[in-house]
């Protein structure tokens, strides 16, 4: 559910503003970055990062942190925040793209590709791209929404073409050649909420006090979330190259 996240399209003004409204949530960005880290190793490349919520948390201990987007204004923002990092590098990358990721050419040890995926038509491009991008051994990160049943309005809005099963995502990660370390599951929470948003109410946006209310009992939802009973909102598939 980073709604921070761009990919290869343009974005109508309530998903700019959806997008943009997740720099005012805090808790959940920390939530998400503290369930990233443990995967992370010394040279990282992120998919997608739009106006770096995720960047921030993430780049301090890494030797190379390379952050990528599509949109100019995203990347200019981000070249603006990062310019007193020396370990973090800001280009222009395209995750369908396979002209892109020759500069990598297995050099990373890790590729983070956050809520990028269900935006483009060509996931197994994108996901074979990550991996040329890996040395030995590396990881692909890759966080996507879960459940087809609950693709709604929300999902178009944000130029979603799809949601995964857990089933789905490990045969996708497998077919581009990773090994498959592990399926997460995140985020449990907000389920409900997005399906009645998205499926019911036929919503297009979230409130800034609906987020702001999520964003404030963020330390209880962690507690509580790995025990509720329905699925979560998303996956975060763990891919290793070995090949």
């Amino acid at each position: 559910m980073s709604l921070d996240q761009t990919a290869n399209l343009k974005y109508s003004d309530k998903a700019a503003a959806m997008l943009a409204a997740m720099e005012h949530a805090p808790r959940f960005n920390s939530w998400m970055a503290a369930t990233l880290k443990p995967f992370l190793g010394d040279r990282v490349l992120e998919i997608g990062a739009g106006i770096g919520n995720l960047t921030r948390l993430l780049c301090a201990n890494q030797t190379l942190y390379v952050v990528s987007d599509v949109d100019p204004v995203h990347l200019a923002q981000l070249r603006n925040e990062m310019r007193s990092r020396s370990n973090v590098s800001v280009i222009a990358c395209d995750l369908e793209n396979t002209t892109d990721f020759l500069q990598f050419q297995g050099r990373m040890d890790t590729a983070i590709c956050i809520n990028v995926l269900e935006h483009i038509q060509d996931d197994l491009r994108g996901l074979r791209n990550l991996r040329t991008a890996l040395a030995l051994g590396g990881r692909a990160i890759v966080l996507v929404p879960q459940g087809e049943s609950v693709y709604g309005t929300m999902d178009e809005t944000l130029g979603h073409y799809r949601r995964y099963s857990k089933a789905e995502l490990e045969a996708r990660m497998r077919e581009a050649g990773f090994r498959a370390e592990g399926i997460l599951e995140f985020n449990r929470i907000t389920y409900p909420g997005w399906f009645l948003n998205g499926r019911i109410l036929r919503r297009r946006s979230v409130s800034r006090v609906q987020l702001w209310l999520f964003d404030l009992l963020v330390p209880l939802w962690r507690r509580i979330d790995p025990h509720l009973p329905w699925p979560p909102t998303s996956l975060i598939g763990v891919g290793v190259r070995e090949t």
